[in-house]
């Protein structure tokens, strides 16, 4: 976009506004003010103004009060003030108060004002560029989500029909049990989909502060089972263990372990802790999870015998902090720890060579 190149004088001395315009008009675009209100009017008027330059002593208000005026007025404006010999003291005060960008002694040569314009030129340039690549960036971040979010409710459409086509030819009496096995899978890839879709749009919610959380009663037992199931060919040929206790002893078939949440997020949370700790776990190592009540809170420790890598220690929970890992995008303990404070709880991390990793998640208890 084209940027403004106008240069506003105020002075309250005829002579002085008359000889800056014979110097200086040919090479800028120069107006010229008598005295502060006939600035401030100007730059209510005939802005945008990009460099103002106005005289310390001037009646009525001074150079110091005018700049403060016209930062009002023009927020983006360079201002230049001008000063006589004595002044000194008063034109540290304006460069404070004032916002001043430069300051010259009266009666000041033209090359040096040029000089000096030119110089106020360029940064008034230089931050218009910055405003500039902010707003587009801002822009840019806004399509960014609009695109986002439209992807997210147009993939729900034909998510339905995938999802909804294998009830319909499961009802065919010709199939026989592998084909219905079939159609189950089809069913169950759909669903997951379609909840990592729902899972996404709470995630951008989260990431804004806008989500409202839904809260029931969550068995964690169940869930924890399902994902170390997933995770059953790794571990064989890995030769780990995964072990699941509730208070510090083997899960009891059918003994449940409530938390308050939504079982869709404590899925994706539980789901990336425990990868995390399946790969980070040496061979022949044991991923442990063990859930304990603590009055109002119930906690899932997590524990594997691999250090997290120095480098990401301190930014283990921060976006795209990963290490080690080819595929890794450094999201999963950040949106873990999104859910856990999205439910009123929080995960801690503490590590070591000797001790291996342990991650700690704090949720509601569902009393």
């Amino acid at each position: 976009m084209p940027q403004c190149a106008k240069i506003l004088v105020v002075d309250d001395d005829p002579a002085v506004l008359d000889a800056l315009r014979r110097s200086l008009g040919r090479c800028y675009d120069l107006e010229t003010a008598l005295g502060p209100e006939q600035g401030l009017a100007a730059l209510a008027d005939n802005g945008p103004f990009a460099v103002i330059i106005s005289d310390l002593r001037m009646p009525g208000l001074s150079g110091v009060e005018f700049l403060r005026r016209a930062k009002a007025l023009a927020p983006e404006a360079v201002a230049l003030m001008l000063t006589g010999h004595g002044d000194l003291d008063a034109a540290m005060e304006a460069i404070n108060e004032g916002h001043i960008f430069r300051f010259l002694t009266k009666p000041c040569p033209p090359p040096i004002l040029s000089r000096s314009l030119d110089a106020a030129l360029t940064q008034y340039r230089l931050a218009a560029a910055d405003r500039d690549l902010l707003r587009v960036t801002l822009e840019n971040a806004r399509l960014k989500d609009d695109v986002e979010r439209i992807m997210r409710h147009d993939l729900k459409t034909p998510l339905t029909t995938i999802i909804s086509l294998p009830q319909v030819l499961r009802l065919a009496e010709n199939l026989d049990d592998d084909q219905r096995d079939m159609l189950s899978l089809i069913e169950d890839a759909g669903y997951t989909v379609l909840a990592m879709v729902n899972l996404s749009t709470a995630l951008f919610k989260m990431e804004r502060d806008q989500y409202v959380l839904d809260p029931v009663a969550v068995d964690l037992v169940p869930i924890v089972a399902k994902i170390f199931a997933a995770h059953a060919d790794t571990a064989e040929n890995h030769g780990l263990a995964l072990e699941l206790a509730v208070g510090g002893r083997p899960a009891a078939p059918g003994k449940p372990f409530l938390v308050r949440g939504e079982e869709l997020l404590c899925y994706s949370m539980l789901a990336n802790l425990l990868a995390n700790a399946v790969e980070a776990s040496p061979d022949g190592g044991r991923v442990a999870v063990d859930m304990r009540q603590a009055g109002d809170m119930a906690s899932i420790a997590i524990a594997n015998q691999g250090a997290v890598p120095p480098s990401v220690r301190d930014r283990f929970f921060e976006k795209y902090a990963t290490a080690g890992k080819t595929k890794g995008t450094g999201l999963g303990t950040y949106s873990a720890r999104r859910i856990a404070l999205a439910h009123g709880g929080d995960i801690a991390m503490a590590t070591s060579e000797a001790g291996g990793t342990v991650v700690t998640v704090s949720l509601p208890r569902a009393l």
